[in-house]
Formats: structure tokens, sequence, C-alpha cells
């Protein structure tokens, strides 16, 4: 049995779908309907635990919310999700410096993910339903000298050309050291050493933003991040705002809970249709609480 009562979409947190699954994600759309995997479930004896069936007919989705880090191939195929009309989009584009290119050595230029950001701005739902994610922030220690991804002047190009383009709004995090994150570390670069950022150190790189984005008009947000969200200027993320995509929201259908420990997400209920396992996500970023069995983490296993 199909469940037809009208849901956000997510497509996804859990794998990035506009950059390696979109042409399965069209075809699901096209036969109106998805089987979804609930992950805390995937071996229970009772298929309905395992699996759920949701509508994706576009009267029974109230909106779609894309995650990628490369919408490339969204382009060739965004007039195929016209009918559903509201759709927002979720980018995540950090510094491309080259020595922070071991946190995600796979993504696209900086060139080519601003274009891209161009693009997304210029669709029919407008900049307003694009978000540019700076997320997350990452710190270590290597050598004897601590450091971070956050980068002041990167941040003030990237404000400059969301400002250019209508896009307003900021969402970032610090990073979680997940055991993941530290058995991979430990394994590829064991020169690193994670670390937690000092109380002064988060002040400086929250000041700086809050500065840097006022001039802008940029609205920063902490995503499930109360260390971020109590400094000034820093607002908590609705990363999935019900209030912003649908009047119906607040009475959709969804098959997702807060994740443990993201007491702060302020995300209205929705139905993320990726999966861990059977979409592995295609990029490598060493700090991904997902995608366990990338070639180049395995190789280093």
């Amino acid at each position: 049995m199909t469940a037809s009562r009208p849901r956000v979409i997510s497509a996804s947190k859990r794998t990035d779908i506009p950059a390696f699954y979109l042409r399965w994600f069209l075809q699901r759309c096209e036969a109106g309907w998805v089987d979804v995997p609930n992950p805390l479930f995937r071996h229970a004896a009772d298929p309905l635990k395992r699996l759920t069936r949701v509508s994706l007919k576009p009267e029974h989705v109230l909106a779609i919310v894309w995650w990628s880090k490369n919408y490339a191939v969204y382009e060739h195929f965004w007039e195929k999700f016209a009918r559903y009309p509201v759709q927002y989009f979720h980018f995540t584009i950090n510094p491309r410096r080259q020595d922070l290119a071991w946190l995600e050595p796979d993504v696209p230029p900086l060139d080519e993910a601003l274009r891209q950001l161009r693009f997304l701005a210029r669709l029919p739902c407008g900049p307003d339903f694009v978000a540019w994610r700076y997320d997350p922030l990452c710190f270590w220690s290597e050598s004897g000298t601590d450091k971070s991804s956050w980068d002041p002047a990167f941040f003030e190009r990237m404000g400059y050309e969301l400002s250019q383009i209508g896009i307003r709004r900021c969402i970032t995090s610090l990073v979680d050291p997940y055991r993941k994150f530290q058995r991979r570390l430990a394994r590829l670069y064991p020169e690193k050493q994670l670390r937690e950022p000092t109380a002064n150190e988060i002040d400086e790189i929250t000041r700086t933003m809050v500065e840097i984005a006022g001039t802008v008009g940029i609205h920063v947000q902490a995503c499930s991040e109360a260390r971020l969200a109590e400094r000034p200027g820093i607002g908590r993320a609705r990363c999935i705002d019900g209030a912003c995509l649908s009047p119906r929201a607040s009475k959709a259908a969804a098959a997702d809970t807060k994740m443990p420990g993201r007491a702060e997400c302020g995300c209205t209920l929705h139905t993320d249709v990726g999966d861990y396992e059977s979409q592995q996500c295609g990029y490598s970023c060493i700090y991904c609480y997902a995608n366990p069995n990338h070639r180049r983490f395995v190789a280093a296993s």
C-alpha cells in the first residue's frame, strides 16, 4: 500500500541524489512512488518495518528539499521536476584551498560550483529557495599547530557572490567527531588529530561571519548547533522549514524523526528518500557520518 498523505520529501541527507542518483529518482517520480528503507530496521522480519512505500505524485508532495555538492546533472533534468512547484536547494560549498582538499577531495572546483549556484537562483522558485551551506567547520591539530577549515577570505567572496544573485541564507555547523571520522583520520592522515574549538575561537569565527554577512545582506544560521546559535547575530536554522515551503507542512506525514544527538534540529518533519547502503555517495568527504564503504576508505583499511 502506498502512503499517500501529503509529505515534504528530502532528497537526500543520506546520500547525494542530485549528483549520483537523479536518474533513479526521476524514474521513481515518473512511476509515482518509492520504497523508502528504514535504516533502523533494515533487517527486520516485518517488511512493513523495513520499507515504507511513499507516493511521489505531485498532489501528494508538498515540496522537494534537495541536498547536494554538485547540481550539474540536475541542470539537464530540472524541467522534468517542474511539476513539483515547490523545490528547495541546499548547496554545500566549502573552501577549495589546496591544504583543505583532504576534507573533500572529489568535489567540483569553486568556479563550477558558483556557476551552478547562479543557475539554481534563476529557477522558477527563485533565490529565496536556495541556501548556501558552509558546512561543517572542521578543527584539527597538526605538527603542534591548531588548524581549521574556517576561511574568512572565502566567506567574504561567497557573501559577495550570493549578494549578486539574491541568495540571503548561509547555514553552518561544527563538525561532529563521529567514530567513522576518527578511524578514517587515523588511517589516512595520522599526522592530524581532531580537536574541539575553544570558546574564544568560536567567538572570533562567528563575530567575523556576522560582520561580513552584514555587509552583503546574508543571514547566518546554525544547523543543530547551540554553540553557534547562541552567539550574537547567528540564528537557529530550520533547514527544512515548513513555514517557508507550504501552509500544509505542519500536518504532513513523515517517516523520519530527529537524529539522536540532534536536539537542536528545527526541521519540519519529512520523509528522506535516500539510503546509506544501496546508494552510497560518490564523494569521499572524510567527515561524513554516512558513506561507510567508499573506495577511498576501503583501500586505506
